[in-house]
């Protein structure tokens, strides 16, 4: 009875140790997201929801995604080549680099600094959220032409 009380407790204490410390009040999860990278433009294109061209004004407030904070901007649209009529201005939040010990942007928010984006973005929890950290926006320069097919060719 002695060595089972034994095991019992072990097998308590292993179970703690492994699961984290998610149980604690005021902590949070973080997931670490294997993100896929696109070869082609086209292929952002195709699983985008929404693709746009516009400038990001200002930032209008944040939200949670994969236990990260994650920034919400008012993007001025230009142009919109997916996802509905024109808008004058969507709101989208920069998706958060993952497997960065909570730090959302280690390379800086790339939805900063109002240029002019090319951005591929799906809806997830209620907000637009760019596809990937590193390619759902690109800057865009007037003139440059669209590096993906819109319509595709029958």
């Amino acid at each position: 009875m002695r060595k089972q009380l034994h095991l019992a407790g072990l097998g308590l204490l292993f179970c703690a140790l492994v699961s984290g410390c998610g149980q604690a009040p005021g902590t949070t999860s973080e997931v670490c997201a294997d993100w896929v990278h696109f070869d082609r433009p086209q292929d952002l294109f195709e699983d985008a929801a929404l693709v746009v061209v516009g400038t990001p004004v200002r930032r209008d407030g944040e939200t949670r995604i994969y236990g990260y904070s994650a920034q919400i901007h008012e993007v001025q649209v230009e142009a919109v080549f997916k996802g509905g009529p024109q808008p004058t201005s969507v709101l989208i939040a920069s998706m958060p680099a993952t497997c960065t010990q909570g730090v959302s942007y280690p390379e800086g928010d790339p939805l900063d600094g109002g240029r002019r984006m090319l951005i591929y973005a799906n809806k997830q929890n209620g907000y637009w959220f760019t596809m990937t950290p590193d390619q759902g926006a690109v800057p865009f320069g007037t003139g440059t032409p669209l590096p993906f097919v819109t319509v595709r060719p029958s």
